[in-house]
């Protein structure tokens, strides 16, 4: 894994992929959230903190572009593919091993699920 992307953005990006986990989407939205889990899977094992800040917001934003068209059981929105859902996990706990790897370098005490001081 390459350099730790800080305390704070694992926060948000923890927080953001929490709350993707409680999306209902129509599937085609569900694919191209795929996709950029993908994209930050890669950003994260490199360490490039610019780029996962970038689809972090990319996330948090593309949950609310969808717009209900109807009533919850007839809008065509269903919650994350067990794909997703599984990328997510393993998102998450990438994101926990940045975390833990950023902490050692820092001297921090704040984790164990704990917002970062800011």
């Amino acid at each position: 894994m390459g350099a730790s992307i800080g305390r704070d953005l694992a926060w948000d990006v923890r927080q953001a992929l929490d709350a993707m986990l409680d999306w209902r989407l129509p599937p085609e939205a569900w694919v191209e959230t795929g996709r950029l889990l993908d994209t930050l899977g890669e950003a994260l094992e490199a360490g490039d903190a610019k780029t996962v800040d970038r689809l972090t917001a990319d996330l948090e934003t593309s949950g609310r572009r969808v717009t209900r068209m109807g009533p919850p059981a007839l809008d065509g929105k269903v919650p994350a593919p067990p794909v997703v859902r599984e990328r997510t996990v393993a998102l998450l706990h990438a994101v926990d091993r940045q975390s833990a790897a950023g902490r050692g370098n820092t001297g921090s005490a704040a984790g164990g699920g704990q917002p970062p001081a800011r």
